[in-house]
C-alpha cells in the first residue's frame, strides 16, 4: 500500500463510518485528521546535498585524472543538487536523513495545534478525542481533552494506539480501521453513549 491511500474517497469514506460505529457506543466525540506531512524537512534534505556535493568533490580532487577548478565546481553543484533533490523526492530517505526526536515533536506540534483548530477542546462535555496521523512521518498521535481520563481506560486504550500507529507505518488502511473501531468497546465501558448526546464534531476525516 501507498500514503495515498490514506487520502484517497473510499479511504476517507470508510474512516468516518469507523468514527460512527465508535460514537454509536460512546458519548466521546472523535475527529480524526490526516496530514501528509507535519514539518519542514529542508535542513537535512541541504545537508544531504551538501555532504553528496563533498564526497563528489574530494573524489575528483583525489583522482588520477586533473579537472579544472571550474569542472570541480560545477560537479559539486550538479551533486549538490541531485542530492537535494533525492531528498525531496524519496520519503524513505528524507526520513532516514531527519531524526527520530524531530519526526515525533512535529507530529506531535501539528497535532496540538489540529487539536484546536479542529474545536476538539470545545465540546460541552469536554469529552473529544482527536487522532492525528501524519503520513510521512508514519505516526497516529491520539490527544484527548481534560474531559477524558486516560488512566481508566486502561491497557487496552494503550494497545489500541499503539495498533493505530502500527498500521500507519505499514501504511494499512483497512488496520488502521478496524483499531480505530476498537476504541469503541474502550471508550464505551468508561463513557457510555446516552440518548441526550449530541454529535457536536464531524465524523468526516479532516
Amino acid at each position: 500500500m501507498a500514503e495515498a491511500d490514506f487520502f484517497r474517497d473510499a479511504a476517507k469514506q470508510s474512516t468516518a463510518r469507523s468514527v460512527k460505529h465508535v460514537e454509536a457506543q460512546t458519548s466521546a466525540e472523535l475527529v480524526v485528521a490526516v496530514r501528509r506531512r507535519s514539518g519542514d524537512y529542508r535542513v537535512p534534505a541541504y545537508h544531504f546535498g551538501f555532504f553528496l556535493a563533498g564526497v563528489v568533490v574530494v573524489y575528483l580532487l583525489l583522482a588520477p585524472q586533473v579537472f579544472s577548478v571550474g569542472d570541480i565546481a560545477l560537479d559539486g553543484a550538479l551533486a549538490f543538487g541531485l542530492g537535494l533533490a533525492l531528498a525531496h523526492n524519496v520519503s524513505a530517505l528524507l526520513r532516514a536523513l531527519a531524526r527520530e526526536k524531530r519526526l515525533g515533536k512535529n507530529v506531535a506540534d501539528a497535532a496540538r495545534v489540529a487539536f484546536y483548530d479542529l474545536g476538539i477542546s470545545r465540546t460541552s462535555g469536554r469529552n473529544g478525542i482527536l487522532v492525528f496521523v501524519s503520513t510521512f512521518e508514519q505516526r497516529a498521535l491520539v490527544l484527548v481533552d481534560v474531559g477524558i481520563d486516560v488512566a481508566t481506560l486502561g491497557p487496552p486504550w494503550s494497545e489500541a494506539c499503539q495498533a493505530l500507529s502500527r498500521a500507519v507505518k505499514g501504511r494499512d488502511v483497512a488496520a488502521f480501521e478496524r483499531a480505530l473501531e476498537s476504541l469503541g468497546p474502550i471508550l464505551g465501558a468508561c463513557l457510555p453513549r446516552s440518548v441526550h448526546d449530541v454529535n457536536e464534531l464531524s465524523d468526516e476525516v479532516q
